[in-house]
């Protein structure tokens, strides 16, 4: 048989958990709100989008996020380019608080022997889109590198890519 000790410790602790949460989880939420209001990829697309019209028409996208922690971050993006093909790259900085974020295209992957460096985003403060049209179709790697700060936030940023190719008119075949 259990003593009224017990039972009362058991009441006390189902009700100190019920209180913690019913106070943590709302602001739990509202970070999670914060975080997403930071970031709205969908709209920064939106306007990668209209960067492309009327020579380029939409192929792809990805939105690379990332926090900002005490050790430097290096995010590798592989993108497959059909041979024949002109390509446009669109970048939208406009999730991303700091300045010191780095872009760069490159024709060989991290750790290749032959790898060169084709494009390296200069970021300015008045610019959010920025514009890459690769020479030749191939296998390119996009590296963001992200710096380390003094304390690690929990503030998300994101960097988001679209690409397209040029439409082809019966002039060009």
């Amino acid at each position: 048989m259990r003593s009224i000790y017990d039972w009362v410790q058991t009441i006390v602790t189902k009700f100190k958990f019920k209180y913690i949460s019913l106070f943590t989880l709302p602001i739990l939420l509202m970070g999670a709100i914060q975080v997403a209001e930071q970031c709205d990829a969908m709209a920064l697309k939106l306007v990668l989008k209209k960067e492309l019209k009327p020579d380029y028409k939409y192929d792809s996208s990805k939105t690379t996020r990332f926090t900002y922690k005490t050790k430097t971050q290096l995010k590798e993006v592989e993108v497959p380019l059909y041979m024949g093909e002109k390509y446009r790259f669109l970048f939208n900085t406009d999730g991303i608080t700091s300045d010191s974020v780095k872009v760069e295209i490159f024709s060989k992957p991290l750790g290749h022997k032959k790898r060169k460096l084709l494009y390296s985003l200069d970021k300015k403060s008045d610019k959010n889109v920025y514009l890459y049209e690769p020479q030749r179709s191939r296998k390119l790697y996009i590296n963001y590198s992200i710096p380390k700060v003094n304390e690690a936030t929990i503030t998300k940023d994101c960097l988001v890519l679209v690409v397209g190719y040029k439409m082809k008119s019966l002039k060009d075949l």
